[in-house]
């Protein structure tokens, strides 16, 4: 009878025993936060059968410090994405600056070279005066004497270009516009400048257009050195009736 009572007493007490929960109690959490192991939450789950309890129990647990840390990383993470976007947004702002700058510094730089054109374009001889006449491209194996040549190739470009105004043509505007230009020391076309009869601005601006299709010159000569060449002749638009 004692052998029977022992037996069923310890039949009630080894299940209780082997599904007690294997974490600490609340009195044993104030572990160290930053102890790895620390735990925030534990759950035991037992075999209802109560046989090989141990073997089959599984226990679940949430690291406190795991919590912290990986809070910790996505506020890292979080800063130096802002501080990413920050520095990003700064260069785009510097780069905004400097092109700025750069754009500023061009423009700067192109006034002074047009004011130092302009100043070599004022210092010109006339075509009729200058010792050797600017020449076209075609003129330096011609059999034309160099101004015979000059005519003909200035008269074939003005052929091959200009188009009377459809608005001059309808308000039947005509006449002679007089066109000025320099050929510079680098046989390139510069100072274009028109004038012409009341009205007809038209003309002027098509007579300017014509002009600035020119071909790079040989540059004219004085002294045995290239030299800017005023150049002026009317171009005559005339309507037939």
């Amino acid at each position: 009878m004692r052998n029977l009572t022992l037996f069923l007493l310890a039949s009630i007490i080894t299940p209780s025993i082997l599904a007690q929960e294997v974490c600490k109690d609340n009195e044993e959490k104030k572990e160290n936060l930053n102890d790895i192991a620390s735990i925030a939450k534990c759950t035991v789950v037992a075999n209802a059968n109560g046989t090989n309890a141990e073997k089959d129990a599984k226990v679940v647990v949430i690291s406190r410090s795991h919590q912290k840390r990986r809070a910790a990383l996505n506020k890292e993470v979080q800063t130096a994405s802002k501080i990413q976007a920050a520095e990003i947004s700064k260069l785009r702002t510097s780069d905004s600056i400097e092109r700025l700058r750069m754009k500023n510094i061009k423009k700067q730089l192109n006034a002074i070279n047009n004011a130092i054109e302009e100043l070599e374009i004022n210092d010109q001889i006339a075509f009729d005066t200058v010792e050797i006449i600017p020449s076209f491209p075609n003129c330096d194996t011609s059999s034309y004497d160099d101004v015979d040549c000059f005519n003909y190739e200035m008269q074939q470009h003005l052929i091959n270009n200009i188009v009377y105004p459809k608005k001059a043509v309808k308000e039947r505007i005509e006449g002679d516009v007089w066109v000025s230009f320099v050929i510079t020391k680098n046989g390139d076309v510069k100072g274009i400048t028109t004038s012409g009869p009341e009205g007809s601005e038209d003309l002027k601006k098509e007579a300017q257009r014509v002009i600035s299709l020119l071909p790079k010159f040989i540059p004219g000569k004085q002294n045995d050195a290239h030299v800017n060449v005023n150049y002026t002749f009317p171009i005559s638009f005339n309507l037939q009736n």
